[in-house]
């Protein structure tokens, strides 16, 4: 009996080392999921943070474009109504000759200025 006996406590001694392993393996486990879940759960904080970002950056550009957009139209109409413009002057210009000078041509240079001014009756100081 004594080996019998003997037998018997080693055989409790391992199935108790075993539940205590199992247990502990299961503990780890269980952090271990854990851990994963606070690890996924951060992500989905993160991304969905940068998602509301980029929506917001994506509706500032969006909003910049079509403001753009908007400038663009009106400047290409108002190029348009300068060519009619010039070429309306050229065309009241080709019909008076040398008689007529262009000085709203080239505002910047002197001798178109000082007869802009002489022909307003200003005197040169």
């Amino acid at each position: 009996m004594s080996s019998k006996g003997h037998l018997m406590v080693n055989d409790e001694n391992k199935k108790m080392k075993r539940m205590i392993s199992n247990r502990e393996s299961a503990r780890r486990s269980r952090m271990k999921k854990e851990k994963h879940m606070k690890d996924l759960n951060d992500q989905i904080f993160y991304f969905s943070k940068k998602k509301q970002e980029m929506v917001l950056n994506i509706e500032r550009i969006t909003t910049g474009h079509a403001a753009t957009e908007m400038d663009n139209m009106v400047l290409r109409s108002q190029k348009q109504e300068l060519e009619k413009r010039l070429e309306y002057a050229k065309s009241v210009c080709s019909r008076y000759g040398d008689v007529v000078q262009e000085p709203w041509v080239r505002p910047w240079e002197p001798s178109n200025s000082m007869r802009v001014m002489s022909s307003a009756g200003f005197s040169n100081f």
